[in-house]
């Protein structure tokens, strides 16, 4: 992570870390915990992120559906009394849920590409504990009209990621090999020391610093702007990446430059020694082809 994302998140998760606990939660007519914000001179120095039980007046019998719709309309508009207020400025709507193997994408309107900084990062944590204290959700990604906000730390947001406080949350510091192609359009590898929370996987770690680009300036970030992960799984030597549809459609259009990005991905992920395949998902089916590049390029670790 770039040094002042890096300044960013250790400012947001501070405040946040001592109240993000794994959330009761007791159906619609008994209430959800919804994680608020309390006014900054209030806080001084503690949480700023406080949870709070809301009755959301839905059914006995509201499914999962419902429940994230009514939370995140709720987080919009704050709680009804009280000091804490919404996370989001006035003006931000929700456009859509989506549910589906257990992550909630979240789509709001334009405004929400406004924010940045510290309260772009507070709003995304507080979506992200209000909808993971739900029982079947445990991922949250938020995008404005459809697309990515560019100043978003990460596309993906687990409860874990609020729950790390200081540097004393890194379990270990690994050192990866991320591949980028060079000005000639050859791959080469840049090494880079990333850092493991308690809960983060090496592979999904890795992932996220691809993501970032290069550092070095002789080697070329072709993966684009945006570009996002729904999750990296390893089971048995076969590692899943699933791919928003998004991130599917935002391919550029030249078939070299679509296999420069897989390979880029592939090539990082096999400089593991516990990956020996790879499957492309999308909307949970397995993918045959990356835009027009066939996945089998790509699908089994090469020899040598």
């Amino acid at each position: 992570m770039k040094k002042w994302l890096a300044w960013i998140l250790t400012l947001a998760l501070l405040p946040a870390a001592a109240c993000a606990g794994p959330a009761e939660q007791d159906g619609g007519n008994e209430g959800v915990q919804i994680y608020f914000l309390a006014p900054a001179d209030e806080a001084q120095g503690s949480d700023r992120i406080r949870a709070q039980r809301e009755i959301l007046d839905l059914p006995e019998d509201a499914g999962l559906q419902r429940q994230a719709e009514a939370v995140v309309a709720r987080l919009l508009e704050g709680p009804p009394e009280g000091d804490l207020h919404s996370p989001f400025p006035q003006g931000v709507e929700l456009l859509h849920v989506e549910l589906r193997d257990q992550m909630a994408r979240v789509d709001l309107s334009e405004e929400f590409r406004e924010m940045s900084g510290v309260e772009l990062v507070l709003a995304d944590y507080c979506l992200t504990l209000s909808l993971t204290a739900l029982d079947g959700i445990r991922a949250v990604s938020v995008t404005a009209m459809g697309r990515p906000v560019g100043q978003q730390p990460k596309q993906l947001f687990y409860e874990w990621d609020v729950l790390l406080s200081d540097m004393g949350d890194v379990l270990q510091t690994v050192e990866v090999s991320l591949s980028f192609p060079n000005a000639s359009g050859a791959m080469a590898v840049e090494r880079r020391t990333i850092s493991l929370y308690e809960g983060q996987t090496l592979a999904e770690t890795l992932i996220a610093a691809l993501l970032e680009g290069p550092e070095s300036r002789e080697l070329v970030r072709v993966i684009p702007e945006g570009f996002a992960v729904n999750y990296v799984r390893v089971e048995s030597g076969v590692c899943y990446v699933s791919l928003p549809a998004a991130s599917l459609a935002a391919l550029p259009g030249d078939m070299e430059t679509q296999r420069l990005i897989l390979w880029s991905l592939a090539d990082s992920l096999y400089s593991l020694d516990a990956i020996e395949e790879i499957r492309l998902l999308a909307d949970g089916e397995e993918l045959a082809y990356f835009g027009s590049v066939p996945v089998e390029e790509i699908a089994v670790r090469p020899k040598g």
